[in-house]
């Protein structure tokens, strides 16, 4: 028999069905609740336990099917398990029970359980309350069997203040009056569900009319003064549903679907089964003054919270091992149905940025497997990073792309078929893909998901036309080890235009096979959907940047992060970097610009004074001729790509390439937007923005404040709040670490406007200075889960004293929830500082030679 683990809850007794009923005070910032829950005992036993944090129960008294026969229980609380041992005055037998009880509870400050934020309304502060309790914070709101596998259906009722819209999982079914002034709101009963999908809201909120997809009403709720910014969100939550219940081919699984702007809340957003909640950023937007990027994220996200639908409410994970399954599957599917729904949008190659960042991630020695053992459910926090999202997202797509698209999307509905409304582990999204592919996708998928790291591909083609692939394990320093099941799709292109592909699965030992005669050039990892780095002998090299030109998007995004990484492993040399960056004055793709930008701002961050004029100068040079090409002004029907290319390019010029005339033009333009002289396009205006307060004074800032204050769209708000962190000012840091500290910076914004200004080269010292004098009130005013953002900066710190400060503080005083992020930024500080070491004295001559 299994041990039984302190923080698992015994399987003696299973809820099957909730009836909860909850009084929330949001003035006093209390709750209080009745429950009564249908539970079997599967073994005979005196004691119930289950799950209460900061929970105070009442009136325990279990019921028997007979009328009239009950018994007492007592109460005793195990603080560090957060559980309650309810101790019934008699045995229970196996069987039905009904277990009532009442309970009582606080609303936090938070972000997390039943919490409460207060805003600016018509009427002066007005208090919206909401519910976040993704991993383990149900049992902040109700006594519950806070595990995933625990399913039970849920019945929810509120009584609140009469003027105030209530929202939960399931359709309202009543609302009467319960008191003078007081509703009673009841709700249908869910399907059997997680209790981590749980959802409460009440607040002064406006819903739209519903519109439906298959008679599910779908409606966009939001603060009445955002009512406006709701249209775009609303086609887009149509569109969504719509795609995945044609994907799928399972009708969508509960009885309504509401997507919720929260104005506090700590993630993107959270898929409640039938009530998403949002950040109002991700939700909300004008769509004729937002840019490509804003559109893209509501679109996406919304997409990526419709898929969980499925994927992680219908379907969900045993465990919080099994996490991954639900967030990388969501983040594929919010690609393809993104990708579906707005192709001009390039979303694939947009996602080969974030896939860049698990790549980087994925390559230190502190890096985890994308599934591995989770103990107590705090453990489960470490779970949501990019590994869990980006990394698990890519290994799907590269499945999706070896299998083929239609038998990938077979193999998936089988999988949902076969365990709706139940639980699973990773292996049987393997099993049902390889029972619909006939392929060992076990075999393959395992060497991906239960080991850390990834391969380097090296590709060796030798004068006799022999081609030979083998892998090792890629690793910033060190050795890694493993070897992985690689599907190489392989381009092979010949000197008369003509092309040829082929599919193989190198394992671990070496590949061959040889050639035609006129084999101009190959590449290794085509379409660049293969989470691998690919090294290419010097003759490969070669014929490969000749054609550089040739390739999709996608492909030389990979190469560019590819020859980086090797950059920064010490195996490839600056110098060829630097080369592949020349070729840049040709490239249009914005996202391959992006990426490009972030490597030259991270090799800026640490040159000297000669250095940095050196990448200048540089950067001028490569990006002139693109916005010679693309002007400041764009025409009415260009593509979205070519408006964020112009945005790339004039950010980059006023910023590290330091163009007078583009800082001057970008300062000019925005004194005539905010005068209602001129307009911006939307793609730009962060640009503009961004350049202005690159070179900004205290006059710049205080306008920049003004707009952040009086920001008509959440997207104003947040485009000016990190702007305040971007000023090279010493005493205007100062200013804004300060108004993060304070009440007029929301807790889901501040630290990462903190963060931003750790970013900041002009000022990272002092805003270090800053976080280490005020850390008592960072924590006291930011969740311990939310200071992430102000860690993974550190990483960019080279300067031997500040850097070993940051790590020494960063050592002394843990934050738990980021431990695995703060170990891994300080080994990318190690990385980062011995390659400033390498540079150091050189980087000039390299880059003007």
């Amino acid at each position: 028999m299994a041990e039984q683990l302190p923080y698992r809850l015994p399987r003696t007794v299973v809820p099957h069905r909730y009836q909860l009923e909850f009084h929330p005070n949001l003035s006093q910032g209390v709750f209080w609740g009745r429950a009564e829950i249908a539970i079997e005992v599967l073994t005979p036993t005196q004691d119930i336990v289950l799950n209460a944090v900061n929970l105070t129960l009442e009136n325990v008294v279990v019921h028997a099917e007979e009328p009239g026969k009950s018994w007492p229980a007592s109460v005793a609380y195990k603080k560090e398990e957060e559980q309650a041992v309810l101790r019934v005055s008699a045995p229970l037998a196996s069987g039905t029970w009904t277990l009532s009880l009442e309970f009582r509870g606080v609303l936090g400050n938070d972000l997390r359980g039943f919490y409460r934020t207060t805003v600016k309304g018509t009427n002066g502060d007005e208090i919206i309350a909401s519910t976040q309790c993704e991993s383990t914070d149900a049992r902040r709101i109700f006594p519950c069997w806070d595990e995933p596998d625990f399913k039970a259906t849920f019945a929810i009722t509120m009584v609140v203040p009469e003027p105030l819209t209530v929202l939960s999982n399931a359709h309202e079914t009543s609302s009467m009056l319960d008191a003078p002034g007081m509703k009673r709101v009841s709700f249908a009963e869910t399907m059997p569900m997680s209790t981590y999908l749980v959802a409460l809201v009440v607040g002064p909120l406006e819903l739209t009319v519903p519109r439906t997809v298959r008679d599910v009403p779908v409606r966009i709720a939001a603060r009445p003064e955002f009512m406006h910014l709701t249209r775009y969100a609303h086609q887009a939550a149509v569109d969504a549903l719509a795609f995945f219940e044609s994907y799928f081919n399972i009708p969508y699984p509960a009885d309504k679907l509401d997507h919720v702007a929260i104005p506090d809340f700590a993630a993107g957003a959270m898929e409640n089964l039938g009530c998403v909640t949002y950040r109002e950023e991700a939700l909300l937007l004008d769509e004729n003054q937002a840019s490509a990027m804003e559109k893209m994220q509501v679109v996406s996200t919304i997409a990526h919270e419709t898929a969980h639908m499925w994927f992680g409410d219908m379907v969900t994970m045993r465990w919080w091992n099994g996490l991954w399954l639900n967030e990388a599957f969501a983040t594929f599917m919010q690609m393809l149905a993104t990708d579906a729904l707005h192709p001009e949008w390039n979303i694939w190659t947009h996602f080969g940025l974030g896939r860049a960042h698990a790549f980087a991630v994925d390559g230190l020695a502190s890096t985890r497997p994308i599934e591995y053992p989770v103990g107590p459910p705090s453990e489960a926090w470490a779970m949501f990073d990019v590994l869990t999202y980006e990394k698990g997202g890519s290994v799907l797509r590269m499945m999706e792309q070896y299998l083929g698209p239609e038998m990938f999307r077979q193999g998936v509905t089988t999988y949902l078929n076969q365990h709706r409304f139940g639980n699973t582990e990773t292996g049987d999204l393997w099993q049902a893909l390889g029972e619909v592919s006939g392929q060992p996708i076990r075999d393959v998928m395992d060497s991906w998901v239960f080991q850390p790291g990834y391969p380097l591909v090296q590709a060796v083609f030798s004068q006799d036309r022999v081609l030979t692939l083998s892998q090792k394990p890629f690793r910033y320093q060190g050795a890694g080890s493993g070897t992985w099941q690689v599907p190489v799709v392989l381009g092979i292109h010949q000197q008369d235009g003509t092309h040829d592909t082929r599919n193989v699965l190198l394992g671990p030992d070496p590949l061959t096979m040889t050639l035609p005669d006129n084999t101009a050039w190959v590449l290794v990892n085509q379409g660049g959907w293969g989470f691998y780095r690919v090294a290419y002998d010097a003759p490969l090299w070669q014929r490969l940047t000749q054609a550089f030109g040739s390739l999709t998007p996608l492909e030389r995004l990979s190469i560019v992060d590819d020859v980086w990484a090797g950059v920064l492993a010490d195996e490839i040399p600056v110098t060829q970097a630097i080369q592949l960056w020349r070729t840049m004055k040709d490239e249009r793709d914005p996202n391959v610009w992006n990426l490009v930008a972030d490597h030259i701002g991270l090799l800026f961050s640490m040159a000297d004074k000669s250095g940095q004029q050196a990448l200048q100068e540089f950067v001028r040079h490569i990006a002139h001729p693109v916005l010679a090409e693309v002007k400041w002004e764009g025409s009415p029907d260009e593509d979205v790509s070519q408006s964020r290319l112009r945005a790339v390019v004039i950010r980059l010029l006023g910023t590290l390439g330091a163009d007078e005339a583009v800082r001057a033009k970008a300062r000019q333009r925005f004194i005539s937007y905010l005068e209602k002289s001129m307009s911006i396009a939307p793609d730009l205006l962060n640009a503009v923005v961004m350049v202005v307060a690159d070179t900004g004074d205290e006059e710049q800032w205080e306008v920049m404040y003004q707009q952040f204050n009086d920001a008509a769209t959440p997207q104003d708000a947040v485009r000016y709040l990190y702007a305040l962190a971007d000023f090279p000012d010493p005493l205007l840091a100062q200013r804004t670490f300060d108004l993060c500290l304070s009440s007029e910076v929301r807790v889901q914004d501040g630290s990462y406007a903190i963060g931003r200004a750790l970013r900041n080269r002009h000022v990272r010292a002092l805003v270090w200075d800053l976080v280490e004098e005020h850390w008592d009130a960072l924590l006291a005013k930011y969740p311990p889960f939310m200071l992430q953002p102000l860690v993974t900066p550190v990483a960019a710190i080279v300067e031997e004293h500040l850097a070993s400060r940051t790590a020494a503080w960063l050592q002394s005083h843990p934050i738990p929830e980021a431990s695995r992020q703060i170990t891994q930024t300080l080994e990318f500080q190690g990385i980062h500082q011995a390659l400033a070491r390498r540079i150091h004295g050189h980087l000039s001559e390299w880059v003007r030679g």
